[in-house]
């Protein structure tokens, strides 16, 4: 007689037990091209709205979630008639509409399908937006060239209101990128065709937009990593006596200058990374040994200091390596090496050397990156033993707070969050690949299941029930199953 095996997973969910899940939204498009591939989440009038397709064509299109569930998208329009790649970009919200391109027209949108429009036919480059005064800034071309002949522009979401703010480089492509708003003024790099790349600054007015300060004189700089602090702007750029510093702006030219001299002529101290903590800018930079360590600084180079040094080689890498900070509980969590066990931990700091400690002791290194502070946990990827993959972790600061919530699928690939983190509805929401790699679908972590049945944070209870008769197997069974502190359970038969 033939035995058929049916394996029931018994999820139980006690008072004691606060759970935390990650899961899939939806399932769209699964053999199309890389999927659903939301893209650009962005909470808009309690909506949650991204780019992404449910056709194989793979044609871009704006969709749009109520309520962050998968019964609920909708497409709002299809942009473009047959493009087979990622085409929508730059998703910004502006006043009670959204904007974003195509690449060759600038669009706007109510969140309706009428009132989903294109402005103008204008090549927008690669650069991110920025709002400033109710427009929106970004670096296009009106003659649609290509390549990109890109200046700077406006628009308030008219066709009328989509106009050159200035011609930066009048013999060429201006290069604009890394805009920054602060103070009522826009902060970024750019070429003028004479001086190469410098920073410049606009209030939004040609007149307004000038070259502030000529760094690196002979070949240009990459000004980046802008940040607001202590009511000026620091950022990190290069000139050719230190290399890479810390430089402060109150957006002047005078007012412009160079904080740090650490390593001059060689690296620099290369700062990047930067969290305010504290009072305090905390960032990656170089020490004098050429390890990336964890430094603080007041604003000054008196007050610029490393906090946390490691000179043990990991792997190839050098340095403690902060390389992902997150500000959670009144503290300071980032990714780190440990010198014992010579793996990637997370570690967590009152901002002081001593107070900088190693929460995790992962056998193979948790590797933390994407740290994001949500609720009551901080959220972060990390290297799971169980299933030998990145996953999404969450962490309550604790070594044994620290967990890998069960993910909806443990098989050849990882449940990895591609774009990272939206919060809305009570949720945190990602876009994500698993079981097959390409399959970019639409997930979210919550410490509260929002829907559906509720799952504890350990692995299922499981058993096996063994159906002998009548053969084939009869679908409907009865089990019970009782539980000795009360509670739900779900009984699920593959």
């Amino acid at each position: 007689m033939k035995t058929i095996y049916v394996f029931i997973l018994v999820c139980l969910l006690f008072t004691t037990v606060k759970p935390q899940y990650v899961e899939r939204i939806t399932t769209i498009n699964y053999w199309g091209y890389n999927g659903l591939n939301p893209s650009n989440l962005t909470v808009f009038n309690n909506k949650l709205y991204f780019f992404g397709t449910d056709d194989p064509q793979y044609v871009d299109k704006l969709m749009v979630t109520a309520d962050g569930s998968a019964a609920g998208i909708t497409v709002v329009k299809q942009i473009d008639s047959v493009i087979k790649y990622p085409s929508l970009h730059n998703l910004t919200i502006l006043n009670n509409m959204l904007i974003f391109d195509n690449y060759y027209q600038l669009w706007k949108s109510d969140g309706t399908t009428s009132g989903t429009s294109a402005i103008a036919t204008i090549t927008i480059s690669g650069t991110h937006y920025v709002v400033l005064n109710n427009k929106v800034y970004f670096a296009g071309d009106i003659t649609n060239q290509n390549p990109i002949v890109d200046q700077l522009w406006q628009t308030d979401g008219t066709a009328n209101g989509t106009i050159l703010v200035k011609t930066i480089n009048p013999t060429g492509r201006a290069y604009i990128d890394n805009m920054f708003v602060y103070g009522g003024k826009i902060y970024f790099n750019a070429d003028d065709g004479v001086n190469g790349s410098q920073l410049w600054i606009s209030d939004g007015t040609d007149s307004g937009t000038k070259l502030l300060k000529i760094i690196y004189p002979t070949r240009g700089t990459s000004t980046r990593s802008f940040i607001s602090f202590n009511g000026k702007v620091y950022f990190a750029a290069t000139d050719a006596i230190s290399g890479t510093q810390l430089w402060v702006t109150d957006g002047t030219t005078t007012g412009t200058l160079k904080v740090t001299n650490i390593n001059a002529g060689n690296l620099g101290l290369n700062p990047s990374t930067f969290t305010l903590f504290n009072s305090k800018l905390y960032f990656m930079g170089i020490d004098t040994l050429a390890f990336l360590q964890l430094w603080s600084t007041d604003g000054t180079a008196a007050g610029t200091e490393t906090i946390k040094t490691d000179h043990t080689q990991h792997n190839g890498s050098e340095g403690f390596i902060p390389s992902s900070m997150a500000v959670h509980n009144n503290m300071l969590y980032m990714a780190g090496n440990d010198s014992v066990s010579k793996t990637r931990q997370l570690w967590v700091s009152d901002g002081t050397t001593d107070g900088t400690i190693k929460v995790t002791n992962s056998a193979k290194g948790l590797d933390p990156t994407k740290l994001y502070s949500f609720q009551n946990k901080l959220i972060m990827t990390g290297w799971d033993t169980v299933s030998n993959y990145e996953e999404l972790f969450a962490s309550d600061g604790t070594a044994a707070g620290t967990v890998c919530p069960t993910p909806p699928s443990m098989g050849d690939s990882p449940f990895y969050p591609w774009e990272a983190w939206v919060p809305f509805n009570n949720a945190l929401y990602f876009k994500a690949a698993y079981g097959y790699f390409a399959d970019y679908q639409l997930c979210r972590y919550t410490e509260t299941k929002p829907s559906g049945i509720v799952t504890n944070n350990e692995s299922p209870k499981a058993f096996v029930l063994y159906q002998n008769y009548p053969n084939p197997f009869n679908p409907t069974t009865t089990i019970n199953y009782s539980l000795a502190k009360g509670g739900n359970v779900k009984i699920t038969v593959y």
